[in-house]
């Protein structure tokens, strides 16, 4: 006899994830919000990491700040490192400044190293995270309105 919570008719689709069954989702946790710092020297302006957990044995990661969006490359196999045990998700937050529009985007590592991006709404985020996505974004985010770009 199948066990009730792993037949499929019987499952709820929120808590199917590649392809198995996860147990009760938690209410998404912000884990980790690191201060900001400057990125590559100052260069870049500053970056900002944040990991919410989403479920038992699943992580969002933000990079946030001006300084996030270069090197994701570089970046993204260290955190990738630090979740050992979990499926990691990464995303990117640009706030917006004087001279640029800011955006989110979904960030996808592949197998050769590089980084691709799809834009993506914060709100779509935001639904998944909770409010702490938006009360935890950057000092210098001079966006208006709730969640920047």
């Amino acid at each position: 006899m199948a066990d009730e919570r792993t037949h499929p008719e019987q499952v709820h689709p929120e808590q199917v994830h590649s392809e198995r069954v996860h147990p009760e989702p938690v209410h998404p946790e912000l884990i980790r919000d690191e201060d900001p710092w400057q990125s590559d020297g100052g260069r870049h302006g500053p970056a900002h990491v944040r990991v919410w957990r989403t479920w038992p044995d699943q992580v969002i990661v933000v990079l946030s700040g001006r300084g996030a969006e270069y090197y994701p490359e570089r970046v993204l196999p260290l955190l990738r490192a630090e979740y050992p045990d979990d499926t990691v998700e990464f995303f990117l937050h640009r706030p917006t400044d004087w001279g640029t529009l800011g955006y989110y985007a979904e960030l996808t590592p592949h197998a050769d190293g590089t980084v691709s991006r799809t834009v993506i709404a914060g709100d779509i985020l935001a639904a998944r995270l909770g409010p702490a996505l938006y009360e935890t974004e950057d000092p210098d985010d001079e966006s208006t309105g709730w969640g920047g770009a």
